[in-house]
């Protein structure tokens, strides 16, 4: 019961970062890791506290 729950729920949010990656690469010739550590650094410097969403902090600052 809690598989169909949590793959109902997962697969928007992993299809949307798939997707972030995906356009980061394609677009802006930027690797996986290098679209990890922006994310990573934008949450630290906002220290999760602002309006933007998980997906906005991966778009170019």
């Amino acid at each position: 019961m809690a598989l169909e729950a949590s793959l109902r729920t997962a697969a928007p949010l992993v299809g949307a970062g798939s997707d972030r990656i995906a356009h980061a690469a394609h677009a802006e010739d930027l690797d996986p890791l290098d679209l990890a550590a922006r994310a990573q650094v934008a949450l630290q410097l906002v220290n999760g506290e602002t309006w933007l969403s998980v997906v906005d902090r991966l778009k170019p600052a």
